[in-house]
């Protein structure tokens, strides 16, 4: 959609005058019951005029012949979370929560209360997630062999943190998160001072997937990345136009590019900070770091930074896309396609790290994120990768006085069109590098190489054996390629890889073109990945527990008997992207599902027999339901009941008789007046066993009760409650089907209640629950008064929701800030099962205190030992033993733990 370009100043001005700031409660997110059925209403609004609501149920074909990404992800979850008083989603008020979530930590592990690691990661120790970041260690030389020298690596989790492995030459060299940073801090880009091998800097935020990952600026260790400070960056504030059409959240987030440029011993940083459009192309949308959008410039380590005036004739600053540096010493600029709609392509030069030149600009109609390559041997020759309604590739051996285009590598995978090597996914996967020779490497869904500046290519990978590729014997590497980086001193025959799929390694990078084994992965204990739900099978404690999960573009994950209770391998039996994920409390099948309304069965542990047994089985042509799609089992009947939405019929599907000795899947249908919005959480009653009792919450607000829904005719009920808003994200049962507790997606609403008498009437348990997204919920069977849920920053708890006001507090022992989509429980031996979009898999176990993530009575007893302890000190003792590194810490830790409890009370 074309929109009117409005020059910068006028913009700013139109900031200046007419803005309403919005101060962010970080205590409460309770709505005023006055005003609850104006901002349903409200709500409902926006969804019904969502600016998504005409391309939700497009087939992937028909999203990439208009250039949308094929992940719809996003476009549910900005409905599901947006406020309802902006209509759009809030992430922006997560950064003040986490710094002031991150103060609290460090009391609390002072006090004591931090002490156990009750939340133990489980893998998968053999997968990795979206990397795009990787980094040969500059300190790593002057071993006793120089075959040893540049083995460690650092590499960062789109949204998992940071990791290095000490010898990435090795097939079992294991990776270890680096503990001085957040352990969810999205890494898009990594580098080391040119000047202080000791000195590093992540460049912070993902732009290309707006709302997926927001970052926050820039950050830099002085100690080899043993610690790290947040120099640049972060929120700083949140505007909105009075006629509530644009968002503008103030600070930097996205860093697309960072290098730094060694002049005469001093060290030059320059960073290109992103802009991203959180939502739409059209109104209601928020604008990440609008007016912070630009190359930015830092000569005293990132302590103060200049902003070079680089801008488009409408006033409108430049969209830094990629930064280099020639073998001449010159900094090179590309630009991206801003938020106000200019075009990318931009190429910009600098000798004196001062002055700017445009040198030239990239034909073509939608050009956007544009990749610079320099030349290793000659300073007139670049390579350049554009997204311009798909990939277009040039080069130039005269410093662009001209510019040829150059003809795309051609996948052997006849689903790549020829065309496009990225398969549409330009804006996403665009790396393009030479080595030492000027060799050139290309990356879209698989990897190419050419010494003859394209007249012909070889392709070096393939991600799966579909079609033609079984025939290709060239390793196979996991789609979508980030980053390619060559080892120092082996003339570029060693590289390392990043993609959607972790990291790999190859010992000989010009054999790929013919050896299957040429590139491996590295992904050992690389817990990376991003789970969108997670089962734990009920059975499975007795010979090793059996989880499954559905992941980010990994595919549907299975842990089967696994002896070891900590970090396990899993296996993959099904790829792309995995969803709704259910093992059958008898452990003798699973349900596994793809996107949209596509699920699977399949007998279970073998995997011999599997099936599609819901309608969707072609979402190319036929998408149904939301991308990453909601369903239930019931397990009693063996029904299966998903989301069979598509357009303004909503619906769900019931899937009976899909067992291997049935006659095959019965589907049908179910529908009825007051069932009028897409459903957001299924749950099956496990306390109606001869038939079925179906719970469906809504995106606009309603809770459903389906009786009977097994049946021919059903009766269907709307429970919600009267302040119920937002989207319903979980819903869970207590002691019995009247006790019912439902979660809620949005911002800025209440986000948790409870009902006890089935409905009839309800209560907001969120106390003092800060304004953040709640996905999932959990009580604890063996003490029921004690809740956990899971939310955009990782697990809460509170010990008694039955108070008036409960307290809630983060259950963060072994897990991080991490967004926990999915909750299970094995109520067998009270072990949960937490699924996260950036760290795996996580479990703890409920206990009959409390959950033990965070165990108030043994933090009092701990505070109470060491007050015991420091009143015991001898009075005889001398100052000089008072002020011994020992007691001193000793007072430190009883003083904090005071400050923490006084706080709780």
């Amino acid at each position: 959609m074309k929109r009117k370009v409005l020059p910068i100043l006028l913009l700013l001005l139109t900031v200046v005058f007419s803005i309403v700031f919005i101060k962010n409660d970080m205590v409460s997110s309770s709505v005023d019951k006055t005003d609850i059925a104006v901002l349903k209403e409200r709500h409902k609004n926006y969804l019904e005029n969502s600016p998504f609501k005409a391309q939700s149920h497009l087939s992937r074909k028909e999203r990439k012949s208009l250039g949308l990404p094929p992940n719809a992800y996003y476009e549910d979850l900005y409905e599901m979370t947006l406020d309802p008083s902006t209509g759009r989603p809030m992430p922006e008020r997560l950064m003040e929560l986490k710094q002031k979530l991150k103060t609290e930590r460090i009391l609390k592990r002072s006090s004591g209360s931090d002490g156990s690691t009750p939340w133990i990661s489980r893998g998968p120790s053999n997968q990795g997630g979206r990397t795009r970041a990787i980094m040969f260690d500059p300190n790593d030389i002057g071993n006793s062999d120089p075959n040893d020298d540049y083995n460690r690596v650092f590499a960062g989790g789109v949204s998992g943190g940071l990791w290095v492995n000490e010898d990435i030459t090795q097939i079992n060299s294991a990776w270890t998160l680096v503990p001085g940073i957040d352990a969810n801090i999205s890494v898009n880009v990594l580098i080391s001072d040119p000047n202080d091998s000791n000195t590093f800097y992540i460049g912070s935020g993902e732009s290309y997937v707006s709302g997926d990952t927001v970052g926050r600026g820039i950050w830099k260790s002085t100690d080899g990345g043993a610690t790290w400070t947040n120099i640049l960056g972060g929120y700083e504030g949140f505007a909105v136009a009075e006629d509530g059409s644009d968002g503008f959240v103030l600070g930097i987030f996205y860093i697309n590019d960072l290098v730094a440029r060694n002049v005469n011993g001093t060290t030059e940083l320059y960073a290109g900070v992103a802009s991203a459009i959180y939502g739409p192309a059209s109104n209601p949308r928020n604008y990440h770091g609008l007016a912070e959008m630009g190359l930015y410039k830092s000569i005293n380590g990132g302590t103060s930074w200049t902003k070079f005036d680089i801008k488009h004739n409408d006033g409108s600053f430049k969209n830094p896309s990629d930064i280099e540096i020639d073998i001449n010493n010159n900094i090179w600029l590309t630009t991206t396609a801003n938020s106000f709609g200019n075009r990318g392509g931009d190429i910009y030069k600098s000798s004196d790290g001062n002055n700017f030149e445009l040198v030239t600009t990239i034909p073509g109609n939608n050009v956007r994120r544009t990749e610079l390559e320099v030349s290793s041997l000659d300073p007139n020759k670049f390579w350049v990768a554009v997204n311009n309604n798909g990939a277009n590739l040039f080069r130039t051996e005269d410093g662009f006085t001209n510019i040829i285009e150059m003809p795309e590598p051609n996948d052997v995978d006849e689903d790549i069109p020829a065309g496009d090597y990225t398969r549409g996914q330009a804006f996403y996967n665009l790396p393009i590098e030479v080595d030492s020779n000027d060799k050139l490497f290309v990356g879209g869904i698989d990897w190419f190489s050419t010494n003859n500046n394209a007249a012909t290519w070889a392709q070096i990978s393939k991600w799966s054996n579909n079609n033609l590729l079984s025939s290709l014997t060239v390793p196979t590497v996991h789609a979508d390629q980030h980053a390619i980086i060559f080892r120092p001193g082996t003339d570029s025959k060693e590289v390392v890889i990043a993609n959607d799929g972790g990291v790999y390694y190859s010992a000989n990078i010009a054999s790929a073109a013919t050896d299957a084994n040429a590139i491996k992965p590295r992904n050992r204990d690389y817990v990376t990945t991003q789970f969108y739900y997670g089962s734990i099978q009920e059975k499975g404690a007795r010979n090793g527990d059996d989880i499954a999960g559905g992941t980010q573009d990994n595919g549907t994950q299975f842990l089967i008997n696994a002896a070891n209770s900590g970090t396990n391998s899993f296996v993959q039996r099904f790829g792309g992207d995995g969803a709704y994920t259910e093992i059958h409390r008898d452990g003798n099948y699973a349900i596994v599902s793809f996107t949209r309304n596509f699920h699977l069965y399949t007998n279970y542990p073998s995997f011999s027999t599997s099936y599609a047994i819901t309608t969707d089985e072609n979402e190319d042509e036929n998408p149904y339901g939301s991308f990453i799609n909601q369903a239930a089992l019931d397990q009693n009947l063996n029904i299966l009941y998903s989301n069979a939405s598509i357009g303004s019929t909503i619906q769900i599907e019931r899937t009976s008789d899909f067992m291997p000795d049935d006659s095959g899947p019965i589907n049908s249908f179910l529908s009825n007046s007051i069932f009028d919005s897409t459903p957001d959480a299924i749950k099956v009653s496990p306390f109606t066993t001869n038939s079925t009792t179906l719970f469906l919450g809504l995106r606009n607000s309603k809770l459903i009760k389906v009786e009977n829904a097994n049946a021919i005719s059903q009766t269907w009920t709307d429970i919600s409650g009267p302040n119920f808003l937002g989207s319903i994200s979980d819903i869970e049962f207590g002691k019995s089907e009247d006790e019912i507790f439902v979660s809620f997606h949005n911002y800025g609403v209440t986000s948790l209640y409870y009902t006890g008498d089935g409905g009839l009437s309800w209560r907001s348990i969120e106390g003092n629950l800060p304004d953040l997204p709640v996905k999932c919920i959990l009580q604890n069977p063996i003490s029921p008064e004690e809740l956990i849920i899971g939310t955009e920053l990782g697990i809460w708890i509170t010990n008694d929701y039955t108070v008036n006001n409960p307290v809630w507090e983060q259950a963060f022992n072994g897990m991080s800030d991490v967004t926990v989509l999915d909750l299970d429980l094995r109520a067998s031996d009270n072990t949960i099962l937490a699924s996260t979009y950036g760290r795996g898999l996580f479990t703890g176990e409920f206990t009959a205190n409390s959950l033990s993530v965070n165990n108030e009575k043994d933090q009092l007893k701990r505070v109470k030992d060491r007050i015991v302890t420091y009143l015991r000190i001898p009075s005889t003792w001398s100052k000089s033993r008072y002020s011994s590194t020992k007691y001193r810490s000793l007072i430190t830790e009883v003083v904090d733990s005071f400050i923490c409890l006084n706080d709780r009370t």
